[in-house]
């Protein structure tokens, strides 16, 4: 309902059309969601069918993808970002994602014992050190992908934010996901993976080149904001991203 009620008031000051979203909804958009995770990761049977947003960004993209290049992706809790497993173009490059598994592990267990998407590996969001940095350095060396979520603080490091205005209100976004993406000094790029109909798709990037980790953060919360509005049913961020 807060989310709701602050995406409305958005819409309201910006003379957009008030979308209406009641929590069945909103749950059940994001049960179908789980289940095409489900499909996408443990299922080579299933086809998901993607279209592309296509602009600079993504041409600078899939010329990464296509090339020996290594790239730090940023998601979010928008969208269904574990269907990009299902991607052909992506599938010769390994993916380090990193996820909160202390607060997924029933799920992780499931989607670790079923998942058929060898080339993606998980890693905990609670353990990263320098070990792990240097790690993921080598993995975007060789041309590897490395993903973490860019929209949530973890239970870890709460105190380390940055705000920023997000549809109308100042929020709190984890600061560690871009200065681990700053350090490791390989094209980063904001991605949404939204659902367009049943087992179709569409991907969207933004590229963050920004000089600062404040810029980063404003430039990412502009992208997500952008898909929001086009997609409202589509945010499952269910923690207390808009707590005052």
């Amino acid at each position: 309902k807060r989310y709701t009620k602050i995406l409305n008031q958005y819409q309201h000051k910006n003379k957009l059309q008030e979308t209406k979203i009641s929590p069945f909804c909103h749950i059940y958009t994001f049960a179908c969601a789980v289940l095409d995770k489900i499909s996408a990761s443990c299922d080579k049977k299933t086809k998901i069918k993607f279209i592309i947003e296509r602009n600079a960004d993504w041409n600078d993209f899939q010329k990464y993808l296509e090339s020996n290049n290594g790239v730090f992706l940023i998601c979010s809790h928008l969208g269904n970002i574990e269907a990009l497993s299902a991607f052909e173009r992506g599938k010769n490059k390994k993916m380090h994602a990193f996820m909160q598994i202390s607060q997924n592990s029933t799920f992780h267990q499931f989607m670790t014992h079923h998942n058929k998407a060898t080339n993606t590996i998980i890693y905990p969001t609670e353990h990263i050190d320098i070990s792990i940095a240097s790690d993921m350095y080598d993995n975007l060396q060789n041309g590897d992908l490395v993903m973490m979520a860019g929209d949530r603080t973890s239970p870890n490091t709460q105190s380390r934010y940055e705000m920023t205005s997000f549809l109308g209100k100042n929020c709190r976004f984890p600061i560690g996901t871009f200065k681990f993406a700053k350090s490791l000094s390989h094209p980063t790029f904001a991605i949404c993976v939204m659902n367009i109909s049943h087992e179709r798709y569409k991907i969207y990037v933004k590229r963050l080149d920004t000089t600062t980790t404040k810029e980063m953060i404003a430039e990412y919360a502009n992208f997500l904001e952008r898909l929001i509005i086009k997609y409202p049913k589509q945010w499952f961020n269910f923690f207390d991203f808009f707590e005052e």
